[in-house]
């Protein structure tokens, strides 16, 4: 008996033939939600917040949306140095303090006045002079005109009846070296070498301290090499000196 040839239609009704009806209802479906997306209009304020909703809680860092996985930390600004009392008066000054006038006097003949800068500040005499003077490059070891300086300040400072601060100011150069990891260890060192080079002129060890600022306190920004000079310096403050020097001087007029 000889049995009758089925066309491809038969063969695909008989066998998998429901596969052609999901296949055009999954594309219908799919052409639906093609028109409706392309119909509505989009929030995008929504869209953004659900998005960044999925690397948080990945455990993935931020970087654009979604809330911060690290607390916002301000930098630490310090205010430039301000003077609150100052005297410019040179006269008044070497009138107060003959000592003072005789350093001044030594101080422009030998290294040149401009070398050191002087003001009263609350009532604290300082001595101001750029540490490029005293020490070389991220260097903490004194020049030869530095000893000079510091020997000609010496005997002034060593008769001086009131406490001392060296002050130790850096620029914002990133230092990072085996010796000085930063400016403040820089700063550190360059006073413990100043005191010790007082302490050799007869200023008492118990008078005399140490403030490391580094570049926490410049006088300019640190955005020109002038800049950065002049803020890389070394005050020496003694505490209380115009105080010190107006008593005596107004018991001597009463008398």
């Amino acid at each position: 008996m000889i049995r009758p040839r089925q066309t491809a239609e038969q063969r695909v009704e008989g066998s998998n033939g429901w596969m052609v009806t999901l296949s055009d209802l999954l594309i219908l479906l799919l052409t639906f939600f093609v028109l409706l997306i392309s119909m509505s209009s989009m929030d995008n304020k929504v869209l953004k917040k659900m998005f960044s909703a999925f690397p948080d809680s990945l455990g993935v860092m931020n970087v654009g949306g979604g809330s911060s996985l690290v607390p916002e930390v301000k930098p630490l600004v310090v205010p430039p140095v301000s003077q609150v009392r100052s005297i410019a008066d040179l006269a008044a000054l070497r009138k107060l303090s003959p000592a003072l006038s005789r350093l001044l006097d030594d101080l422009e003949r030998q290294v040149g006045r401009s070398r050191v800068k002087l003001a009263v500040v609350d009532d604290d005499l300082c001595l101001e002079m750029a540490s490029d003077l005293l020490f070389g490059t991220l260097d903490a070891s004194l020049k030869p005109a530095g000893r000079r300086l510091l020997a000609l300040l010496g005997p002034f400072l060593g008769r001086q009846a009131v406490p001392l601060v060296i002050e130790v100011y850096t620029d914002n150069f990133p230092l990072h070296t085996e010796r000085f990891p930063d400016n403040w260890v820089l700063a550190a060192a360059r006073g413990d070498v100043v005191a010790r080079q007082l302490q050799r002129f007869g200023v008492a060890a118990d008078r005399l301290s140490l403030a490391a600022y580094g570049p926490d306190r410049p006088l300019l920004p640190n955005d020109l090499p002038e800049h950065r000079a002049r803020n890389r310096r070394l005050v020496i403050r003694l505490a209380g000196w115009l105080p010190a020097v107006e008593e005596p001087a107004a018991a001597k007029e009463k008398k």
